[in-house]
């Protein structure tokens, strides 16, 4: 996944985790996604699976369009060469 892409996912979730008054824990026991594993996606430091993803926006209570809200087709673009960072 692309680095910026990452962040920006994470920082959109972490947005909507704090606006639903949740912690990072509460999420976890409704998805069933390690609080640490949550910490790094949130933080930008680690893919997400379709999965996980699914659990989550169901933890928070929000669709998967919602999660990708901020997406920009043209802000974010696919680079080749971040594969072999």
């Amino acid at each position: 996944m692309c680095n910026n892409f990452k962040k920006a996912l994470g920082v959109n979730l972490k947005k909507i985790r704090i606006e639903k008054g949740l912690t990072q824990e509460s999420v976890y026991f409704e998805s069933g996604i390690s609080r640490s594993h949550i910490a790094m996606i949130e933080a930008g430091k680690r893919d997400i699976s379709v999965s996980a993803l699914f659990k989550i926006s169901r933890a928070l209570g929000v669709t998967l369009s919602e999660i990708f809200s901020f997406d920009d087709v043209e802000k974010y673009t696919f680079d080749i060469e971040e594969l072999y960072k």
